[in-house]
């Protein structure tokens, strides 16, 4: 018994502190847990009759960024004077920094309580003890990361040149040299291909992972600690796309360090924040060519910034990826006042009609919003400047849009094919389990037929699928093909189409340009935008704004001089069908009825019709003649009888004076008396021979 522990210390309690760093340890490494717990026994010999074992700190590190309740515990009660002495095996189970063991150590000299380990009994009252325990305590902190140091070393050399022990995504797979390849399995690696193909034609993980979904295509997954060699399928979710899109490793690179974590104090401990992502180049280790790949370094990088792109960051920076609402620009357009991308609103009946809206600072100033327009007549003007750069591009592109249905159909074939041929081998293997099989043992033999029951289900699953896909395949025909290249010269019947879809018009827009700068001019009356393209060049626009009463669903400003123009001369049925029979529409794309066409005229002040003296129509000119309608018109073609007409399909006007014209009167009576002229020959046609 040492001559340190006097008879108050034990009448005092021993407290035996057990800590191990992981669950790991605390599960294989079972001898060093049983040579803390032994201590128990060893303060019984040194005379302590009340001892406490402290364990709840088992499975938890001792470095200071883990709140450890034993340890608090143990504080709590060499405070309080409760314990004699502190048994652990040694200074590291106590604490793996400096900051905890010193705190320790003064709380025992302040109640003169002893610390013991394997070596021997300290009091920290005295000035050697003190020193020595110090010492341990910084050789426990050295030790510690001395091993680390090495440790982390040697892994990050190892990893340096690209032999790291983690496993492989799938797709890939180490070989006996523990280089990384591609896997053997065919269907694998079509499956990560269209993953690929599939982002590079939609842009949108999102939109990605909903075709695969809607056409029912698995992807694989290989379940962990297996090193990819049992492979799962399943339909995709989003965050499995993205896993995919950012994995450097399907680009051929080899990376390491791509993550990192951020420490912060609270409440005087430090702790370990979220991880977070750093960019490539603050990556530790990156080895380009590393491996064989499935896509390029350089359209990896590519798919990270569009990956970038689609995500909207925050209320004041509007953008993402490409979506179905029918503003063009979102995303695109920046205010010319604040600096602020535009958000996009949408407001009107069931929310179809958008608005560009900047809030500028409102949240902070409490005003109104820094700036606001209609999306109709900008979306307008920038698509036909975009338009106008393009037109050379427009046969290419048919071309390729030609051939862009059959290799999507392609692509599902084959995929479907692969998922058959997968099915038909499982079938195949359940079958020769089941055959293999004694009959007798029907507790296997069962659990085996209904193994192969499913594979038989899931092989007529799979056929039925890729029959109902080869049905479906769509096959352009020659008539089709030409008629796609006539539209390809002529891209804004292209780009006005109704079948045309709004996601791949807004991608064209973001292709071309980087962003679109608007800002009212002085005057109010137009929108000066500066058009940013992706190859460096500036342009502006002037855009005309919505004088006050102008909306989309509006008259054009044609009809409304037409109707002004026939309303001196027609009713408003004879005007609304004169506006059907020439092509015009409402502002609500509707036919013309006279109610409309009185609403109209009421709307914008313009007088009903109303019967003029001074001049008859073709009907009545031929009543007031005595002639047919066919003599009228005769009359008018050759230009005997002095006629005008507003437009096309408008009714002819007819000055009462003009009736009594000569040259009339005598067509009027030669018709009368039954005389005819002889037939007009037209230029180019033979005359029969006279008898």
């Amino acid at each position: 018994m040492s001559e340190k522990i006097k008879d108050h210390h034990l009448q005092r309690g021993a407290y035996v502190y057990v800590r191990q760093s992981t669950p790991q340890q605390v599960r294989f490494h079972l001898e060093s847990k049983e040579r803390q717990y032994a201590l128990a026994k060893r303060a019984e010999q040194l005379g302590f009759a009340k001892v406490v074992v402290i364990d709840e700190d088992l499975g938890r590190s001792g470095a200071g960024l883990q709140e450890r309740p034993g340890f608090g515990r143990l504080l709590t009660s060499v405070c309080q004077g409760l314990a004699g002495a502190v048994l652990a095996l040694e200074a590291s189970r106590l604490a793996r920094n400096n900051r905890d063991w010193h705190h320790l150590v003064d709380l025992c000299a302040l109640t003169e309580t002893l610390l013991i380990d394997s070596d021997g009994v300290y009091d920290p009252r005295q000035l050697n003890d003190r020193l020595l325990l110090g010492l341990k305590g910084s050789m426990a902190e050295f030790e510690l990361g001395l091993l680390r140091q090495r440790a982390r070393e040697a892994f990050e050399q190892k990893a340096g040149r690209g032999f790291a022990l983690w496993e492989v995504p799938v797709g890939f797979a180490r070989n006996e040299e523990d280089q990384i390849e591609k896997t053997p399995d065919l269907q694998v690696q079509q499956a990560i291909t269209a993953v690929f193909e599939k982002f590079r034609q939609l842009g949108s993980a999102r939109q990605a992972t909903i075709w695969f979904r809607e056409q029912k295509i698995p992807l694989p997954r290989t379940e962990p600690g297996t090193c990819g060699r049992n492979v799962t399928w399943q339909l995709p979710s989003s965050g499995r796309i993205r896993q995919i899109l950012k994995n450097p490793c399907y680009a051929g690179a080899f990376a390491y360090g791509k993550t990192a974590s951020r420490t912060v104090i609270e409440e005087g401990r430090a702790r370990q924040s979220s991880r977070y992502r750093k960019p490539p180049e603050e990556w530790k280790i990156l080895l380009v060519d590393h491996h064989s790949g499935y896509i390029s370094w350089e359209e990896y990088l590519e798919n990270q910034r569009r990956l970038e792109a689609n995500v909207v960051w925050s209320e004041g920076e509007a953008g993402g990826a490409a979506k179905l609402g029918a503003a063009l620009l979102s995303g695109l357009l920046r205010c010319g006042r604040c600096g602020r991308k535009l958000q996009v609103v949408y407001s009107g009946r069931g929310g179809r009609v958008p608005r560009y809206v900047c809030r500028g600072d409102r949240g902070d100033r409490e005003s109104s919003r820094c700036l606001t327009m209609g999306s109709l007549r900008l979306d307008r003007a920038v698509a036909e400047s975009v338009l106008a750069g393009i037109q050379p591009a427009g046969i290419e592109a048919a071309l390729q849009l030609s051939e862009h249905v059959q290799i999507q159909d392609e692509e599902k074939r084959k995929a479907l094919e692969l998922a058959l041929e997968r099915a038909r081998y499982e079938e195949k293997r359940a079958r020769r389990q089941y055959d293999a099989v004694d009959p007798e043992n029907r507790l296997v033999a069962s659990e085996l037929e209904a193994r192969w029951n499913r594979a038989l289900v899931q092989v007529a699953e799979a056929e039925a699928r890729l029959t109902t896909a080869t049905s479906t395949a769509t096959t352009l025909s020659a008539a089709q093909k030409q008629e796609l290249m006539n539209l390809s010269e002529d891209l804004v019947a292209v780009w006005n189409h109704p079948g045309a879809p709004v996601p791949l018009k807004k991608r064209i827009l973001r292709t071309v340009l980087v962003e679109v700068v608007v800002d009212p001019e002085d005057d109010g009356a137009r929108y000066r935008l500066r058009l940013h393209w992706a190859g460096g060049v500036h342009t502006e626009l002037r855009v005309e704004r919505n004088k006050p009463g102008q909306h989309r669903y509006g008259a054009d400003r044609p009809v409304i001089d037409l109707v002004s123009e026939l309303a001196k001369v027609s009713p408003d049925k004879t005007i609304a069908a004169i506006l059907n029979r020439l092509g015009y529409a409402t502002g609500q794309e509707k036919t013309w009825n006279a109610s409309r066409v009185a609403g109209l005229r009421h709307y914008h002040k313009i007088a009903p019709f109303q019967k003029q003296d001074g001049w008859v129509t073709q009907e009545e000119a031929a009543r007031e003649l005595k002639v047919s309608d066919t003599v009228i018109k005769r009359l008018i073609r050759e230009q005997v009888l002095p006629a005008k007409q507003i437009v096309k399909c408008a009714p002819w006007i007819i000055q009462k004076t003009d009736l009594s014209l000569p040259a009339v009167r005598a067509e009027v009576e030669a018709v009368r008396r039954g005389a005819h002229r002889p037939p007009q020959i037209l230029i180019g046609q033979g005359q029969l021979p006279l008898e």
